[in-house]
């Protein structure tokens, strides 16, 4: 897996005058740090109320700043950003067939890694409408800096308050674990369990559970003690 763009990525390349400023704009992440560094940053794309639309990386590219996500949602990626594309001084071009992932310095990552290091993945703890914190993405795709953006407001707001209902959490199960509910001995809902692999599990846990609570999925014992 590189970066959770799926067999092959999808790029748009943003050039001119006002690309930088526009999709400053757009994207939670400060595009003005992949110029001339060589990074290669998360961002996400979200809507006015905040939640999730497009999880994308950007980086710098021989005429302009690249967009890239998985190739399947180019498409709907390109209309969302260019919807806001009225008196700016910008040309976007779909470059995906000119773009190859082995350009960038990103490093395999197996199931099992991605796991043990709490990296959520589009389809599993990563989807469309959530917020981003939820999945801790204010700590990679998220700049709290760079002035205002699209969802910027509520997002802040999250961020002030310090709080959301559900946090991206790392589980470790008694036995080989399950997808599914997380629940308490009690059967109460305490969450959702989105992937596995052996012992390892990740998920989201709601606010107030405790940390270390004895926790079942689909009758299997589990607890969140890994940081």
């Amino acid at each position: 897996m590189k970066a959770d763009l799926g067999e092959k990525p999808g790029a748009l390349e943003f050039s001119g005058p006002d690309a930088v400023r526009f999709l400053n704009g757009q994207v939670t992440q400060d595009v003005r740090k992949v110029i001339g560094t060589g990074l290669f940053l998360p961002s996400c794309v979200t809507d006015a109320k905040g939640r999730l639309q497009f999880r994308v990386w950007i980086a710098e590219g021989c005429g302009g700043v690249l967009v890239i996500c998985r190739e399947e949602m180019t498409e709907d990626l390109k209309a969302r950003l260019t919807r806001y594309l009225i008196a700016d001084d910008v040309e976007v071009r779909d470059v995906s067939d000119m773009l190859r992932i082995e350009d960038f310095a990103i490093p395999d990552m197996n199931e099992a890694e991605r796991i043990e290091k709490g990296i959520p993945k589009w389809g599993a703890e990563l989807k469309e409408g959530m917020l981003p914190p939820e999945a801790g993405l204010d700590a990679t795709d998220i700049s709290y800096h760079k002035g205002c953006y699209i969802g910027q407001e509520v997002i802040s707001r999250i961020k002030s308050a310090g709080k959301v209902n559900r946090l991206l959490t790392k589980f470790i199960f008694e036995t080989e674990g399950m997808t599914g509910v997380i629940t308490d001995l009690d059967g109460k809902v305490c969450g959702d369990m989105t992937s596995v692999c052996g012992l390892l599990g990740l998920g989201f846990l709601k606010r107030g559970v405790e940390e270390d609570a004895a926790l079942t999925v689909g009758g299997v014992s589990v607890r969140a003690p890994l940081r």
